[in-house]
């Protein structure tokens, strides 16, 4: 399988094009630019979350943990009733960030194999779809924005799923390794019990999409017919 540069090389290959062809399209602004290229690259390297404990796992784990727990720590302010102070919010934050980085990292870690349910294409439409309904729903974006924000996750994921899938084959030695076939796959079916909850995270998500007509609109513009989809498109 492709290592830790080459994917993080890959993906901000691809994300970096992609982003500039969203702002050359004038779908985008510069500083939304940069977010999606972020976001893209973030993506590429996600699939490795479940890999045995590493310095980019660790490193993400704590990122996620520093993020969440800054965001928490506001959330509590604006949320209890009685005044919180700076110190009480400096402690949410510290105790979220700790939880995110050693309980919760040593509990995923005992709970997933590498190249099962992360490495699959039901995980990349469900995270996909995750980030836009959270952009929509709790970053309050436009609706073009979060999805394409979601398409970014989606296309950061499948460009991890298909260098991996590249690296399985030795082209000079005219050989494929055994790991071919095990990254780039629909669902796991070693895992099915994983893969039924992302079968109904995916139904669940569709339904609190925004109103995906901004991106129809776009398609529409390459000749496309969108009709069907935007009459019929779920909503919770």
């Amino acid at each position: 399988m492709a290592n830790f540069r080459e994917h993080l090389s890959g993906g901000a290959l691809i994300s970096g094009i992609a982003a500039f062809a969203a702002y050359g399209q004038g779908l985008v602004n510069s500083t939304e630019t940069q977010v999606l290229f972020v976001v893209g690259t973030t993506a590429s390297l996600l699939p490795d979350i479940d890999a045995d404990d590493s310095k980019p796992v660790r490193a993400l784990f704590n990122s996620v943990g520093i993020v969440l727990g800054f965001m928490a720590a506001f959330r509590v302010a604006d949320h209890v009733p009685i005044e919180v102070g700076v110190l009480e919010q400096i402690a949410v934050w510290v105790g979220v960030s700790l939880l995110v980085a050693f309980p919760l990292r040593w509990g995923f870690a005992r709970l997933t194999v590498h190249r099962g349910v992360w490495h699959t294409l039901l995980m990349a439409i469900v995270l996909a779809l995750a980030t836009t309904v959270v952009a929509d729903l709790w970053l309050e974006v436009e609706p073009l924005l979060a999805w394409l924000a979601g398409g970014f996750v989606l296309l950061g994921y499948l460009t991890h799923l298909t260098l991996d899938e590249i690296a399985s084959v030795d082209l000079l030695g005219r050989r494929v390794k055994r790991s071919f076939g095990t990254a780039l796959k629909p669902l796991s079916l070693r895992a099915w019990p994983w893969s039924l909850l992302l079968l109904g995270a995916t139904v669940w998500l569709l339904g609190l999409t925004p109103d995906p007509a901004p991106v129809l609109a776009g398609i529409d513009q390459l000749g496309i017919p969108t009709e069907p989809l935007s009459a019929h498109w779920p909503r919770w």
